[in-house]
């Protein structure tokens, strides 16, 4: 949230930005999570239940657009039984903020709640305008709402107008809230805390409430009280925040004016300062490092898994030293980057106007000099190395990382887990090759996710799942591809295969994957084929909208399409996947697990995931077909053991206009990880 919004304003009971139950015209800012946990009930879905629980997620998707998925259970248990009675419902809202050009204020917003088709229980459309008065902030509405599907008699949980009053208590991150909605009246405090810079300038809001008003069924006026908990992480913020970086004093790096005054007497050769640059870079943890020069040009090859996040750490790691450390006359640095020794791409910049930027010149320099070309030309022999092989590279790389498999709002469980400890192990051959293993070591599961029980389907085997040898390769110029055999989902023998192809003349991808095995796996990993083919076309360089088909391992056929975006090293999707008649739609989010900067290369050595992604999907219902019913391994998407996106594309994020934005995280990562504080 920007900090006008972090003066007061939380996340409602719906799971959207506004007081204690009703919404303000307010949104999430662009990148910026909320996660929420309350238990807070509705009065209009029945009498007061046992166990009550709201949970909801909300992200800033676009300037002025919010979006969240809600989680509540409502519920009362059936002794001796997996079921229960009352409610367990997935919903999904949506807030956009209207650019209204012939005033500023107030702001004026419309939003959905519970977009479902079938099986709805707070269903509303609805109208708000918000505006601050000194310490006040004030909201008006009307919602529009539907009745809830087990009630329909009921009165709509959120319908008619609706208004509140937040007002600030000074500056003690305290203020008061009273609201009207329907038959009900609420009052709560809520605090919010100062942003907290060691977790991202995130922000903690606490809220609790009284409410009053009748219970539908209850025939009696009752009040309750209610708590709720949010999270606000504003990951929408790093690109200013790398922008706006300053080297501490003791960073600082001398004028270009002191330099050019700088005592003259012997000076190093050309070849002591490259093998300087190359002792450099890989003190900072880079692999398979080579220096040389082609003319006035510094080219430099490298192989990174130590700043697994983002591969722009890195290459501000060979700009940043190189700018620095290069011999006399050189006017340009190129860097190679290689994966698994296959050479995949070039990255090239000025050198005097990086080594401008590094001391506050403008990035508009570094922009207008930079290239960046995918399968470059090999110019080996016309490179002057300062030595001719490549250095040391490490002989295994380990990787250790959750495998979580979850369930959410079914009919027999409000939240289930099969969670595993998955050890991967990488050891590269030549060029492009690696052997692969994946080993589980199941850590703990809910009952449900037993064997033989209704959810055993989940639970995680113990084991060796996958060992193949993988080799990827370019085909000509544009497509990079990549092939696995061997074992795979513990017993079945098979391949696994995947291509990308760089459409000419954009920054658009067209992906092809499939996998055949000896025979079916079973379980979630359903049939012995799968497939999927997709176009992907850049929105822009951090989003993009990808359609395509498939035929998901469960042997059903159809089309699936994706939006996603990337906020810094947080990645958000949006999803839909249709498959036969079955269809399901959902949230992923990709987030790394480690430190920005990872154990340093040795002969062996560990890392956790840099990028992780867990995803929340529902069945989409209709008044026909509402239940949302368990579906385990129904119309899931195709996943390989490994990912030419993740491993050798950074993750989706790779083209010149991305590059170009992230210039000042070359510069940030040049200081924070050559520049120790002393």
């Amino acid at each position: 949230m920007g900090q006008a919004q972090a003066q007061s304003l939380g996340i409602n009971t719906q799971g959207v930005t506004g007081g204690l139950v009703i919404p303000y015209a307010d949104v999430l800012s662009t990148g910026t999570l909320a996660l929420t946990k309350g238990n807070y009930q509705e009065a209009q879905v029945g009498v007061k239940r046992s166990t009550t629980q709201n949970m909801s997620l909300g992200v800033g998707l676009l300037p002025g657009i919010e979006f969240s998925g809600r989680f509540a259970e409502y519920t009362d248990p059936v002794p001796n039984s997996i079921f229960f009675n009352g409610i367990r419902d997935i919903s999904a809202n949506l807030k956009v903020q209207l650019p209204i050009p012939w005033f500023s204020k107030p702001k004026v917003a419309v939003g959905v709640n519970d977009l479902s088709g079938g099986a709805v229980f707070f269903k509303s459309a609805y109208v708000v305008a918000s505006d601050q008065y000194g310490p006040f902030r004030v909201a008006l509405g009307y919602a529009k709402g539907k009745s809830p599907v087990n009630n329909p008699s009921a009165t709509p949980t959120f319908d008619g107008f609706f208004r509140g009053v937040n007002v600030k208590l000074n500056d003690s991150g305290l203020s008061g809230l009273v609201e009207f909605e329907g038959p009900q009246k609420h009052m709560g405090l809520r605090w919010m805390s100062a942003p907290m810079t060691s977790l991202g300038n995130s922000q903690l809001i606490g809220n609790v409430q009284r409410s009053f008003g009748p219970y539908a069924g209850a025939g009696t006026h009752a009040t309750s009280n209610h708590f709720a908990v949010s999270l606000v992480m504003p990951f929408g913020e790093n690109e200013m925040r790398v922008a706006s970086f300053e080297p501490s004093a003791d960073q600082a790096l001398p004028s270009l004016e002191a330099e050019a005054l700088s005592p003259s007497g012997m000076q190093p050769t050309a070849q002591d300062q490259l093998e300087s640059l190359r002792k450099a870079l890989v003190n900072v943890g880079l692999e398979r490092v080579r220096v040389g020069q082609h003319g006035p040009t510094l080219v430099v090859e490298y192989e990174n898994h130590r700043y697994a996040h983002n591969e722009v750490d890195a290459l501000g790691l060979v700009f940043g030293l190189g700018a620095e450390m290069a011999p006399r006359g050189t006017t340009r640095i190129n860097a190679v980057t290689f994966k698994d020794g296959l050479r995949l791409y070039e990255t090239a910049v000025g050198l005097s106007a990086f080594r401008a930027f590094l001391r506050d010149g403008p990035a508009s320099h570094v922009r207008d000099s930079l290239s960046w070309d995918k399968n470059p030309s090999d110019m080996t022999s016309q490179t002057d190395w300062a030595q001719l092989e490549p250095g040391a590279k490490s002989a295994v790389r380990f990787e250790i990382k959750p495998d979580f498999v979850t369930t959410l709002g079914t009919e027999v469980g409000a939240f289930d887990y099969a969670l595993a400890a998955n050890l991967q192990a990488n050891v590269p051959l030549w060029s492009g090759a690696k052997v692969y293993s994946s080993y589980l070591l199941p850590v703990d599961n809910t009952t449900n996710m037993e064997s033989g029980n209704v959810l055993g389907i989940y639970k995680q085997r113990s084991g060796l799942k996958t060992v193949a040898l993988q080799q990827s390769f370019w085909l000509g110029n544009q497509i990079l591809s990549s092939v696995a055999a061997g074992k795979f989902n513990y017993e079945a023998l098979g391949v696994q295969a995947e291509a990308a192809w760089f459409v000419p003349g954009t920054d658009d991808l067209v992906q092809l994957s499939g996998v055949g095995y000896s025979k079916a796996p079973g379980g979630v990993a359903g049939r012995d084929r799968a497939g999927a083919a997709s176009y992907r076309h850049m929105l822009s360089p951090t989003m993009w909208l990808q359609a395509g088909a498939q035929r998901y391992s469960d042997g059903s056929t159809g089309p699936s399409v994706e939006w996603n975006r990337w906020f810094g090293d947080v990645g958000v999707q949006l999803f839909y996947r249709k498959g036969g008649n079955a269809q399901f739609a959902g949230f992923q989010l990709n987030i790394p697990l480690t430190p920005r900067q990872g154990m340093k290369p040795a002969t062996a050595f560990f890392s956790g995931a840099p990028h992780y992604e867990k995803s929340i999907r529902t069945r989409l219902t209709s008044a026909g077909t509402p239940g949302n019913y368990i579906a385990p391994g129904a119309v899931t998407n195709l996943k390989l053991e490994t990912s030419l996106e993740l491993d050798a594309l950074n993750a989706g994020r790779l083209s010149k206009p991305y590059l170009d934005q992230q210039v000042y995280r070359m510069r940030e990562a040049f200081y924070m990880f050559t520049k120790t504080k002393k």
